[in-house]
Parts: structure tokens; C-alpha cells; sequence
């Protein structure tokens, strides 16, 4: 490109250059200490900020992302569903301790759930725990006062405690609201055993045997030669 400087002569682009070269030495002959200093103290400055961010925040944010994959991979079910099978299937494995677990998990999901209590009070049972197998048949009877099964299982609970009177009133409950529960008349005739009711007790036994129930029928056989109560 070719222009005309002030005397008229062609000058080509070079001036553009040499203009540029001279603002440059404008600009540097222009450097004071004060300038330098200022340079320098926002130079420390970013450096400090690329130091906090990069060395300090960084882990913070890697530590905050490793987090994921853990919550991600946690294998806790988050439906009842899950959970109430989980401990049914934990318990056909013998695997009581667990069993109670997952019941526990669906009763926290869904406390109103009946069956959880009932079963959880089942697994109780068999780990010898008869206070809190008790708990949870009273809560089953709280929220259910016709549920006769309850009823049973917390009269065999009594039963495993020693206390015959209670038992039997349980018992005598659960046939009220359900007069062919075999398992009833086997849990109240075993409490009057306990009590030394031989006829009363062989009495339940058979009906409990007739009504199909395979311990009634050995528990009537084995009192069979007995006669009188107490």
C-alpha cells in the first residue's frame, strides 16, 4: 500500500512500521519504578489466586466428585417392596439378624405396614428376643385390633415368658375372632400345661389336631395318658 507523507513523497507501509516502533519506545522510554513495582504486585497477585485455586480449591472440588460413585453405589433399596421381601428371603436363609433389618427398613418406609411388625415379631421370636417380639405384636394390635394371628403369636410370646394367664387370654382372643385357628388352640393348650391343666390343655390339643395342625396332634398324644388337671 502506498500513501503520501506531508512533502509529497510515496511512502509505503513501512511507515505504519516505523510509527509502530516508535509508539513501542514511547511506551518503554515511558517505564518508571513505580510502574514497575505495580507490575510486579499484580503479577504476586494472580500468582497467589492460581495458587489458592489450583493447590487449595482443587482438592476440595476432586474430594466433592469422588463423593458421587459412593452415593451412586450404595445398594439400599428405596421402596418397601424391596425390603419386606429382602426379609423374608433373609429369613428362609436363617439369617435372623438380618431379617430384622430389612424389616426394620421397610417399617421406616412405611410404618402404618402391619406386616412388617408381624413378621419382624416372627424373627424376634426365634432369636429368643420375647420383649421386643411383644412390642411389635402390640403394635400389630394397635394398628389392626381384629388381627387374630397377632393375637397367637403374642400369646406364644407370653408362653416363651412364663406368663400362662396372659397366653391364655391372648389365645382365647384369637379364637374369638377366628374359631379354626389351629395354632391358637396349640399356644393356649401349652400354657395350660404350664399351668398343670392336663385335660384343659389335651382338650386344645385335640382340637388343635383335628383342625390339621401336626405339633397339637403330638402335643395331644403325649397327654393322652393323663387324666385330672393339676
Amino acid at each position: 500500500m502506498v500513501i503520501k507523507d506531508y512533502k509529497g513523497k510515496d511512502t509505503y507501509i513501512t511507515l505504519g512500521l516505523k510509527k509502530g516502533k516508535a509508539s513501542i519506545k514511547r511506551e518503554i522510554s515511558s517505564i518508571t519504578p513505580e510502574r514497575v513495582l505495580t507490575w510486579l504486585g499484580l503479577f504476586g497477585l494472580v500468582v497467589f489466586v492460581n495458587y489458592v485455586f489450583f493447590v487449595h480449591l482443587a482438592p476440595i472440588k476432586e474430594k466433592r466428585i469422588n463423593t458421587v460413585p459412593t452415593l451412586k453405589g450404595h445398594k439400599r433399596s428405596d421402596t418397601f417392596e424391596d425390603w419386606f421381601d429382602k426379609g423374608y428371603k433373609r429369613y428362609q436363609e436363617g439369617d435372623l439378624r438380618g431379617a430384622v433389618e430389612a424389616y426394620t427398613e421397610a417399617i421406616i418406609l412405611k410404618p402404618e405396614e402391619i406386616r412388617s411388625y408381624f413378621n419382624r415379631g416372627t424373627v424376634y421370636i426365634q432369636m429368643g428376643k420375647h420383649d421386643r417380639a411383644l412390642d411389635d405384636y402390640n403394635k400389630v394390635i394397635t394398628l389392626d385390633p381384629d388381627y387374630a394371628e397377632a393375637y397367637n403369636s403374642r400369646g406364644w410370646a407370653y408362653f416363651q415368658k412364663g406368663l400362662f394367664d396372659l397366653a391364655i387370654q391372648d389365645c382365647t382372643q384369637a379364637l374369638i375372632l377366628d374359631p379354626d385357628m389351629a395354632t391358637a388352640y396349640h399356644t393356649r393348650g401349652m400354657a395350660y400345661k404350664g399351668k398343670g391343666l392336663f385335660d384343659m390343655a389335651r382338650d386344645d390339643f385335640q382340637k388343635s389336631c383335628e383342625l390339621g395342625d401336626i405339633d397339637g396332634c403330638q402335643a395331644y398324644g403325649e397327654l393322652s395318658g393323663l387324666s385330672n388337671d393339676g
